[in-house]
């Protein structure tokens, strides 16, 4: 008996875990869903784009949005919810909600190493301070549109994804080194970014 794709269950993303445990809703729709309804606006949303990341040309080589789509998107979001609201408590809700920002990966996984399309302009290290300049940006454009509590997961380890040991773990396919130390790398140069510049630079 064949299964209509739309009742297979699909996999929870993190957001939804997140929203679940803290007794939200069960699930966390997309801003873009054509189904949204207003009481989705407050109590949250996601405008996430499955492989974009802090490189705009990772969003562009995979024909996503990137993150400056994104925030014009959460721009819009703000302007609806003052309408449903208004403004005290939009401005309330947008201030206390919570912000994750969970990205990076493919630009060292996609774009740097297997790619390569950027390995052509940068090592690694300069590399790794192009997605720094990202996700600092990244960050500054949430809080100018009024959000306080943001989290930035960090990259995990790219060089263990399976399609990478795969593609350069040998006949082993053993994790690839260089790749998760490029990770390394990026999660200690964005969370000093954070920690000490933007900590500083944002009340």
């Amino acid at each position: 008996m064949e299964r209509q794709l739309e009742d297979l269950p699909m996999p929870k993303r993190r957001q939804d875990l997140i929203v679940e445990e803290l007794g939200i809703k069960e699930l966390m729709p997309a801003y873009l869903d054509p189904q949204l309804q207003a009481e989705d606006l407050k109590t949250g949303v996601s405008f996430a784009s499955g492989a974009c990341g802090y490189d705009p040309q990772t969003a562009a080589i995979a024909s996503v949005l990137p993150l400056s789509t994104q925030l014009n998107y959460f721009h819009k979001y703000v302007g609806k919810l003052k309408g449903l609201v208004g403004e005290q408590e939009a401005n309330h809700i947008v201030n206390n909600n919570l912000y994750l920002v969970v990205t990076g990966s493919n630009d060292l996984a996609n774009t740097y190493f297997t790619i390569g399309f950027r390995q052509k302009q940068y090592d690694i290290n300069s590399y790794t301070d192009l997605m720094v300049d990202g996700a600092a940006d990244f960050i500054q454009e949430l809080y100018k549109l009024g959000a306080r509590k943001i989290g930035v997961f960090g990259i995990p380890p790219v060089g263990c994804l399976p399609f990478q040991r795969t593609l350069s773990g040998g006949i082993s396919r053993l994790c690839v080194v260089e790749y998760n130390e490029a990770a390394q790398l990026a999660n200690t140069k964005i969370s000093a970014a954070i920690n000490d510049t933007l900590s500083k630079k944002l009340p």
